[in-house]
């Protein structure tokens, strides 16, 4: 399925876009090409619309996408990479947190944060448990408030340097390589609307990107769709 035809799906369910001259099918197209990397303008040129046209297609889709909260729809995992990397807003240090399953390679969960400490890091897990079924194992790193936070919650895990692990820090790096064309830092004066960008890039991640394992995403899009509409009704 082309991915141009996901997001026509995503709009036609969830209506971001409020009706104007501009064609939906060229916001459409605008939010794929920004998510492959292009810039607003850039992209303004390409499809011969403002670059405001396109920063606004691309901010309505991601809070449209981001309402209902849910990456991944509930299932049995087994294997779960969770870790963190920091990322700037506006120059100032933030903390981005992921997890993935290990199999599927679906991104379960993203947050933003101001720190990094053992009840956020629970607060996180407890999200990520919200996709899944049984009591899947945890995958970390050696980092204090892994440990502190999977004590507090019974739940099993393991200290993994290299091998499953890698998952998540390929999703980092996949992320980077789109937000290095801004510095890696972004500039919003409102941290909430870097969380729903970020999001939107799982969002795409799991159900339009290309994964090269698969052939296609790793995420099925039609068991998404039918999870979240009766949330939004």
């Amino acid at each position: 399925m082309k991915s141009e035809t996901i997001i026509y799906w995503v709009v036609s369910a969830l209506k971001p876009f409020r009706r104007n001259k501009i064609p939906p099918e060229k916001k459409i197209r605008g939010v794929e090409l920004y998510l492959q990397g292009l810039s607003y303008r850039q992209i303004a040129r390409i499809l011969r619309i403002s670059h405001v046209t396109v920063w606004e297609a691309v901010q309505k889709l991601a809070e449209a996408v981001y309402k209902p909260k849910i990456l991944a729809v509930k299932k049995q995992r087994n294997f779960i990479a969770v870790d963190e990397t920091v990322i700037k807003i506006n120059g100032k240090k933030r903390y981005l947190w992921a997890a993935i399953d290990v199999e599927s390679k679906e991104v379960l969960a993203v947050w933003i944060t101001t720190v990094r400490n053992w009840w956020v890091a629970r607060d996180f897990i407890l999200v990520v448990l919200k996709s899944c079924e049984g009591q899947p194992v945890f995958l970390v790193d050696r980092a204090s408030w892994y440990k502190s936070a999977f004590k507090s919650l019974g739940l099993g895990y393991l200290h993994v340097t290299f091998g499953p692990r890698n998952s998540v820090e390929r999703w980092f790096r996949t992320l980077k390589e789109r937000t290095k064309r801004f510095w890696n830092n972004f500039r919003s004066e409102d941290w909430r609307r870097v969380h729903r960008f970020v999001f939107l890039f799982a969002f795409w991640y799991n159900f339009v990107r290309i994964h090269s394992r698969f052939g296609g995403p790793p995420g099925d899009f039609a068991e998404w769709l039918q999870e979240v509409i009766p949330q939004l009704s």
